[in-house]
Formats: structure tokens, C-alpha cells, sequence
């Protein structure tokens, strides 16, 4: 990743330069630094405080940690699948990396809880109801939003991103 781009683009956004994260204070969500990508925007690119950007809030590690912690909907029902909150919607719906693919998801809030995901297909306009946690299962719930995280994050941060999302919420 670029993260002096991502960098500038967040100080031209906010007037600040982002809050640099030591590995300490990442400790809760050590797992997703394996993923280089994940880990330089953890560590280097984090906006101080929650920003707007296309419509979505772009959460600070503090929120981030929130949005994973035990019961927190999605992220705590994701997280062992590898995706990381970095975003939420007006609506409570998730952006989230995915530690090993290095992609990007919109993930729906009222899709995970303890008995099953649901999902409406959107080829079909059914609603499905899947009672096993796979990955392969979490996966059919979420939309990919890209294959790149840092191109993500450019249009994201540059409210590229806007009526896409706003589609999906």
C-alpha cells in the first residue's frame, strides 16, 4: 500500500495527519497485521476521530475495536472469518478488509446473529437462511466492494463511493 497517498488524502480530507498505531495498542487485533495491506492502515492511515467519507463513517482503532468486540453485530461474527470493520453506514451495515484475500465487503448488520445468516439473494430476491458459520457461508451473505484495498480507501476517502453505498444501505 501507498500510505503516504492514503495519508494525503485523509490530511487534504480532515486538515489532519492520520493517528500512527503501535503494534501494543493493535494487540486485540493482531491478526489481521499478517495481511501487509491491513496492517499498514491499522498502523499509519486512521483517521483520529470518526470521519465522513462517501457516506459511510471511517472509524478510529477505538471504534474499530468496538465494532469487534465480543457480540458487536457484524463484527464480532465475521471476525473469525478474517474481515475486519474499518467503516459502518448510517444503517449500522460494515466495510470490512478481508485479512486473508486482501478485498473489501459490504457486510449487512441484521445478516449475522447466533442462530444463522440471512441474506437476500440478489439474483433471486429470496431470502436465505443458512445455519452453519463457514467461510463459505459468511462469504455468500456479504457484497464485494473491491479486489483492492488501497484503491478502496482512494475512492472511499475521496467520496468516490457515495451513491454505491448509499445503494446498499
Amino acid at each position: 500500500m501507498n500510505v503516504s497517498n492514503i495519508q494525503n488524502i485523509l490530511i487534504r480530507k480532515t486538515g489532519r495527519k492520520p493517528k500512527a498505531s503501535t503494534d501494543a495498542a493493535l494487540a486485540s487485533l493482531a491478526g489481521f497485521l499478517e495481511q501487509h495491506e491491513i496492517a499498514d492502515y491499522l498502523r499509519y492511515c486512521l483517521p483520529e476521530e470518526v470521519i465522513e467519507a462517501s457516506g459511510a463513517r471511517v472509524l478510529p482503532l477505538s471504534a474499530i475495536q468496538e465494532e469487534m468486540a465480543e457480540g458487536a453485530a457484524p463484527g464480532s461474527f465475521v471476525r473469525p472469518f478474517g474481515y475486519l470493520v474499518v467503516a459502518t453506514s448510517i444503517g449500522g451495515n460494515a466495510v470490512c478488509f478481508h485479512s486473508p484475500s486482501g478485498k473489501v465487503f459490504w457486510v449487512d448488520h441484521v445478516s449475522f446473529n447466533t442462530k444463522c445468516i440471512s441474506f437476500k439473494d440478489r439474483a433471486t430476491g429470496q431470502w436465505k437462511y443458512l445455519y452453519e458459520y463457514t467461510p463459505e457461508n459468511v462469504q455468500k451473505a456479504l457484497v464485494p466492494l473491491s479486489d483492492n484495498i488501497e484503491n478502496f480507501l482512494g475512492d472511499l476517502l475521496a467520496d468516490r463511493l457515495t451513491k454505491q453505498l448509499e445503494a446498499l444501505d
